[in-house]
């Protein structure tokens, strides 16, 4: 999908959303019909969280100067809503480094499993450029999970890596713990099996 088509989907998308959040017109009528309650106008329109991360990512896909498109990918990350990291993965393609370093910035930033796999794949990726790779090895162990950490370690002992990445997995794995914590118990079903 282009920028265009993705921008054109997300505007039609929030003029929806905010046409249906607008108050109804009022006619003439007693008092008891101009009273809403609090729950009443929060479901009718979009929550402050959808409309954030829908301007945000309509300003990072809006044909803008560089600075305000790098700031909007870095609000993605900000607003810590797992719904962005689609599309900031998107931007940590870019060729445009400022927009894949603002990009890995945001995935880093949100603590979800779809941000690590993001960064975890961006590092395998074969045609990545290194310095984007480089971003996403030393901001894995951000995401403080065994998974991520154990991927670090094991990065540093891929030798078919590039060379810059092999050296930053190694100075990065040298800063972890010797040894991740055991990764969560699975969950153990109860004797006699489920019904």
């Amino acid at each position: 999908m282009t920028h265009m088509t993705f921008r054109a989907v997300l505007l039609m998308l929030g003029l929806a959303s905010v046409a249906l959040g607008a108050p109804p017109k009022k006619g003439i009528g007693s008092a008891k019909e101009d009273d809403e309650s609090p729950g009443q106008a929060a479901a009718t329109g979009p929550s402050g969280a959808d409309l954030a991360l829908f301007r945000a990512m309509l300003w990072a896909f809006e044909p803008a100067p560089m600075e305000i498109r790098v700031l909007a990918v870095e609000d993605l990350g900000l607003l810590g809503d797992p719904r962005g990291l689609n599309a900031a993965a998107q931007f940590a393609l870019d060729p445009n480094p400022q927009l894949a370093r603002a990009a890995i910035r945001a995935i880093a930033a949100i603590r979800h499993p779809r941000a690590e796999e993001i960064l975890s794949n961006i590092v395998r990726h074969p045609t990545i450029p290194e310095a984007t790779k480089v971003w996403a090895l030393e901001s894995l162990p951000f995401q403080n999970t065994w998974s991520a950490l154990r991927f670090v370690q094991s990065s540093a002992r891929n030798s078919a890596l590039p060379y810059t990445v092999l050296n930053t997995a190694r100075r990065v794995a040298q800063a972890l713990p010797a040894q991740p914590a055991a990764p969560p118990p699975a969950a153990v079903a109860p004797p006699g099996g489920s019904k």
